[in-house]
C-alpha cells in the first residue's frame, strides 16, 4: 500500500516579532519550538524588516489588522524583500489581513 502524501500547509503572510524587538513581515512556512526556550523558530519567505512604521493605533496587532495606513504610512521603513529567511528567538506571531498584506507588499523599500 502506497503511502500516503502529506500536503503542506498553506503558508500565511504574517508579522513576526522576536525576543530583541526586531518585527519581519512574511510568508510563514514552518514554526519550532526553540529547545529549553519559549521562543520559536520560523522559516519564512518575502521577509521584509519593519523598521519605523505608521498605522491607525500604532499597535502591533494593529500592524496585523490593517497594516501600513494613515497620513504618515509612506513614512514608514520597510527593507527590502528576502528571498528565505530562519529567524530565531520569536515570540508572537499575527496573521495579517488581506488590506495589510497588500500595504507592505505595495510599501517602498529603504
Amino acid at each position: 500500500m502506497a503511502a500516503k502524501k502529506q500536503q503542506k500547509a498553506e503558508a500565511k503572510y504574517c508579522v513576526i516579532t522576536n525576543k530583541s524587538y526586531g518585527i519581519y513581515v512574511g510568508l510563514v512556512d514552518e514554526v519550532t519550538a526553540d529547545p529549553n526556550s519559549e521562543t520559536k523558530t520560523v522559516k519564512a519567505r518575502e521577509v521584509r524588516h519593519v523598521a519605523a512604521w505608521y498605522g491607525r493605533t500604532g499597535g502591533i496587532t494593529s500592524l496585523a489588522a490593517h497594516g501600513l495606513c494613515g497620513p504618515n504610512a509612506e513614512k514608514s521603513r520597510i527593507g527590502a524583500p528576502s528571498v528565505g529567511a530562519t529567524l530565531s528567538g520569536i515570540i508572537n506571531i499575527f496573521e495579517c489581513s488581506a488590506e495589510a498584506r497588500a500595504t507592505f507588499e505595495a510599501a517602498k523599500q529603504v
